[in-house]
């Protein structure tokens, strides 16, 4: 019943988390191997924002559920 969010708000699935570990697990490759890779885009006040909206549904959410 445990619930992840993104930085920028949007939650992960069981069918995302795995694309995103897999994703994580090749940058960390390649720059092992001395590529050079961009990484992900700022954190901007907008993701903050979507970010603490989604934690807070989230634990509406999950107090909601609790017996």
């Amino acid at each position: 019943g445990a619930q992840a969010l993104k930085s920028n708000g949007q939650p992960f699935t069981p069918d995302s988390i795995g694309s995103a570990l897999a994703g994580r697990m090749v940058g960390e490759h390649l720059r092992s191997m001395g590529v050079a890779t961009s990484g992900p885009p700022p954190f901007s006040a907008a993701d903050r924002s979507r970010f603490l909206q989604a934690l807070d549904q989230a634990v509406v959410k999950a107090r909601k559920a609790a017996p």
